[in-house]
């Protein structure tokens, strides 16, 4: 049981915002350790324990939100209460590896020592990594390639793969590496042997890369405004802080983080009339909701004094934003943000004069490579990202979130902008390099520069075609040991 929590903390101190993602090279052999000749139960139990604890760790910064924040804000549950919910989040996240626990289990005394072992094993883990993010309770976070997001060359298997391709080298190398453990052979040898060609080879591919400078400007305003504010202040003051900042910034697109105006619908108000003046020389993209009989989570572009694109939220958050499966979970109508939205549909880019196409997503959206990929094949050239993460006291939330960009941006070959109330707002090319990043929890405006980019990668064309591949190895595998005696050295 130690080792398997081992395994977890290791798993989690390679995430965005914590120690190194290195350590994802070597952090599931403890796990695959722990699991050696064990009864199928067992397995079972560790691998949903790995996975329960590396979920506590990675995203602890929900544990404010969930027992101080929230609670304080809409005053519906206790701290109590919220803890509770962050331990079925766990769970839930949980649950999936169960498959890999028992898949790996079952046939593990069947397999002999080598590459369809390896191959079988990272194929489970896949199927176990997508199955976590699929329904309207999904989620990607704490996903292995997360780590990987500063490794730009190893990153350039995304346009092909994508990050459960990304994922499945990573399970096959931890477990070639276990194997040379278990079998006593020069294991500190091949160890270092092993970690030192990857980062050769993403230092090789990293240095080969086309260089490339953005040469479109555009001009993002990351605010810095505490919850507690930004959902009492009155909509007037911040027009006022806009008109200000309006005044002294150059005659670009400048774009503004999610729901700017958190609670008012401000079209044919005199605050969406200002906001109208003021794009007149200036286009602007801000969010804030509609209400026009159905709920939406908006983003707006204004230009030349009209409103002249708007895109709604798809992928809404569960639970905050939407209601899950409401004859299972409609006990917790309690969490409910500011309103329960219906989802978009329409992956139509935005179009402002003198720019290229730009897809715009919400928040919670850069976790899923589909809107990304949705939007390009919609046209977008570039894509913005709009979030609000001030509920987040750690700025390792703010870190798991922007690294989600990174991958959006290589996978579809476009670059990325992400723009936060707190941050991390900044820019990342079509390879994943960051470009530009601007401090974190200040307020603060900057020119930052994109390009357009008309190419449709083969990840943007298929989506997640791998996990085909993982599923003929975990049926095809199992056969073919079957046919064969094991054999024993």
């Amino acid at each position: 049981m130690l080792l398997v929590i081992l395994s977890s903390l290791l798993t989690s101190l390679s995430m965005p915002g914590f120690l190194w993602g290195g350590i994802i090279w070597f952090s599931l052999i403890p796990l695959f350790k722990a699991m050696e000749n064990k009864k199928v139960w067992v397995t079972t139990l560790y691998a949903f324990l790995y996975f329960f604890v590396q979920t506590f760790i990675t995203l602890y910064w929900v544990i404010p939100v969930l027992t101080k924040n929230l609670p304080e804000f809409f005053g519906r549950f206790s701290s109590q209460t919220g803890f509770f919910i962050f331990l079925l989040l766990c769970i839930l996240e949980a649950s999936p590896f169960l498959f890999f626990g028992f898949m790996y289990g079952f046939f593990y005394k069947r397999f002999r020592k080598g590459t369809l072992s390896a191959l079988f094993t990272a194929s489970i883990y896949v199927i176990s990594e997508y199955i976590r993010s699929l329904g309207d309770i999904g989620f990607t976070g704490g996903r292995l390639s997360d780590a990987l997001f500063k490794d730009i060359g190893l990153l350039q298997l995304l346009p092909f793969f994508g990050t459960l391709g990304l994922t499945f080298v990573i399970v096959l190398v931890n477990y070639f590496l276990y194997s040379s453990l278990k079998s006593g052979k020069k294991f500190v040898v091949s160890f270092f042997i092993t970690i030192g060609a990857i980062y050769m080879i993403n230092n090789v591919i990293s240095n080969l890369l086309p260089t490339e400078m953005g040469n479109i400007p555009i001009v993002v305003v990351q605010t810095n405004v505490d919850q507690n504010v930004k959902y009492n202040i009155s909509s007037e003051e911040t027009l006022k802080d806009i008109q200000t900042l309006i005044s002294t910034t150059p005659e670009y697109l400048h774009i503004f983080p999610e729901a700017v105006f958190p609670q008012e619908d401000i079209r044919h108000s005199k605050i969406g009339l200002a906001i109208e003046k003021l794009s007149l020389n200036k286009p602007l993209i801000l969010g804030f909701p509609s209400f026009n009989g159905a709920s939406y989570n908006s983003a707006y572009l204004f230009e030349k004094g009209k409103i002249k694109n708007r895109y709604d939220k798809i992928k809404l958050f569960p639970f905050v934003e939407t209601l899950p499966y409401p004859k299972i979970f409609k006990k917790f109508k309690f969490l409910k943000g500011v309103s329960y939205f219906s989802p978009g549909k329409s992956f139509k880019p935005f179009a402002p004069d003198g720019y290229p196409e730009i897809g715009v997503q919400i928040c919670f959206e850069s976790y899923f490579s589909e809107i990304s990929r949705k939007l390009v094949k919609n046209g977008a050239k570039a894509i913005v990202t709009i979030t609000n993460d001030g509920w987040y006291d750690f700025n390792t939330a703010l870190w798991q979130h922007f690294a989600k960009s990174v991958f959006r941006a290589v996978e579809t070959r476009r670059y990325v902008v992400q723009v936060s109330n707190k941050g991390i707002s900044g820019v990342i090319d079509k390879y994943g390099r960051i470009t530009s990043i601007l401090p974190i929890r200040e307020e603060k405006w900057k020119i930052l520069y994109i390009s357009s980019s008309k190419n449709e990668t083969i990840y943007t064309k298929f989506g997640d075609w791998f996990i085909l591949v993982a599923g003929f190895f975990a049926l095809v595998i199992p056969v073919s040991f079957r046919k064969r005696k094991p054999t024993f050295k």
